[in-house]
Formats: C-alpha cells, sequence, structure tokens
C-alpha cells in the first residue's frame, strides 16, 4: 500500500487515465474532421490530443509503480516487458508531436503512432485483467 492506495486500485487509476487518453485522442479526431476549416481544425485537434498526452503521461507513474513492483518481486510477465517497450517509445514519438516538431506531423507517423498506441494500449488493458485480483467479500470488511 501507498499513501492508502493498494496496488489494485494503482491500477486501476493507470487504467482510468488509459482509457481517458483514447476517448480524448477519439475526440480529437472527431474535432478535425468536423471543423468548418482545416487550419481551425488542426489547432482544435492539437489542443485536445495534448490534453490526451498530458493524461497518458500521468498514467505513466502509476504504471512504473506497478510495474517495478513486479520486477523488484521478480514476478513481471515477459509480456510487461513488451508493453513497456512499445510504451516508451510511444510516449517518445508522442512528444515530439507534443512539441510541436512540424517535421514529425505527417500523416504517416501520426497513424504509426495510433498503431503503437493501440498496441501499447491493448497490452496495458491485457495486463489489468491478468494481474487486477478482486477483493472478496472477507478481505473487503476487514
Amino acid at each position: 500500500m501507498v499513501m492508502g492506495v493498494s496496488i489494485n486500485q494503482i491500477r486501476k487509476i493507470s487504467l482510468g487515465l488509459q482509457v481517458s487518453t483514447l476517448l480524448t485522442y477519439m475526440f480529437g479526431f472527431t474535432a478535425l474532421k468536423l471543423s468548418g476549416s482545416k487550419k481551425e481544425g488542426i489547432q482544435r485537434h492539437g489542443k485536445i490530443n495534448t490534453l490526451g498526452y498530458t493524461l497518458g503521461a500521468l498514467s505513466l507513474l502509476y504504471m512504473m509503480y506497478s510495474g517495478l513492483r513486479l520486477i523488484i518481486a521478480r514476478a513481471a510477465p515477459s509480456i510487461m516487458y513488451i508493453h513497456g517497450t512499445f510504451g516508451l517509445i510511444t510516449l517518445a514519438l508522442s512528444s515530439l508531436f507534443v512539441a510541436n516538431r512540424w517535421s514529425w506531423k505527417t500523416i504517416k507517423n501520426m497513424r504509426t503512432l495510433v498503431v503503437l498506441f493501440l498496441s501499447t494500449f491493448s497490452g496495458g488493458v491485457y495486463m489489468f485483467s491478468r494481474l487486477y485480483k478482486q477483493r472478496t467479500p472477507a478481505e473487503k470488511s476487514e
């Protein structure tokens, strides 16, 4: 437990932030497609997706704590290392977009980033489903 928060609660917080990130990215894409002008749409899309990046970066703190505990206990499944690698690559490429490096902002690179994010997100959901343990009624009453 960290500051009264169990590891399962930390995992739920992290998953919630990642789902919020995914929804924010979808909203940003929708805002781009529904915009009246291309310039206005791109600006709105960029601001919304920067918020999504921030939510994803915040969840990293929770994920790192959970992952480090498993690594230290030598109980980390192999998918965690794959997930972590994809996550770091995704975070690094995302930071280039947020830092406004226009040479990186091509449709091809954005699509690559979407595939990386969805792969990482899917791996995280899989790991959550395997690692999350429901508390039994007896444990809840303690």
